[in-house]
């Protein structure tokens, strides 16, 4: 079963298979210009230095994350200074030298909204099934009317059952709306090493989005 406490073990342990150093090329290859200033959340963003990479445009950044470990080492690694504020069951954790919040806690507890923007690499396949109608629901909540989202999924066939989890077209379409459209997709067993070990019959990769601009 999947929880929290999940989760936090497998930050303790180091068993972050799911984080990528650098920033992702998919992240740069289809992020829109956004007016300068946009508010853009990130879910269950790790450490990800995907959130630099959206600061460094110009864009106001929130990460939203259940470990502590996570952020501790986001902060380290990138030789950052911060301050923190206590509200309810979240500790805000505000960025001194780049326009970054760092969000710690569950976050179905997050109910901050309107944010012009949304950049899920690994949040939604990291739901299981019974809740990735809630996460996606939260989700929308978050975001303003005309909001951007980038969506990256998975969908796979063999090998370990996850997280991060196959997540089918339809589910994707069917949970986030006729609004959204795939981009590209990419067979990771053709392009990546780590995918061929004979566990896998099928590895893609997939980019989405919601533009209504």
């Amino acid at each position: 079963m999947i929880t929290n406490d999940f989760w936090l073990e497998r930050w303790q342990t180091g068993r972050i298979g799911f984080h990528l150093e650098g920033v992702n090329p998919k992240l740069m290859d289809y992020w829109p210009v956004l007016t300068k200033q946009s508010k853009v959340l990130v879910p269950l963003c790790g450490k990800t230095n995907d959130m630099i990479w959206l600061a460094e445009q110009g864009y106001q950044v929130t990460g939203v994350e259940l470990s502590s470990l996570a952020i501790i080492e986001f902060i380290g690694d990138n030789d950052l200074t911060y301050e923190t504020l206590q509200q309810d069951s979240l500790k805000i954790h505000t960025i001194n030298e780049l326009p970054i919040r760092l969000i710690e806690g569950d976050y179905f507890d997050f109910h901050e909204h309107d944010f012009d923007a949304c950049y899920d690499r690994a949040a939604m396949v990291a739901m299981p099934q019974n809740l990735r109608e809630k996460y996606v629901q939260h989700t929308l909540q978050r975001l303003s009317q005309k909001a951007f989202l980038l969506l990256i999924t998975l969908q796979y066939q063999g090998g370990k059952k996850g997280p991060p989890f196959s997540v089918a077209e339809e589910e994707v379409i069917q949970l986030w709306g006729s609004d959204i459209k795939k981009l590209a997709s990419e067979n990771l067993m053709e392009t990546n090493p780590d995918y061929r070990d004979g566990s896998y019959t099928s590895f893609e990769e997939s980019v989405w989005h919601i533009d209504q601009n």
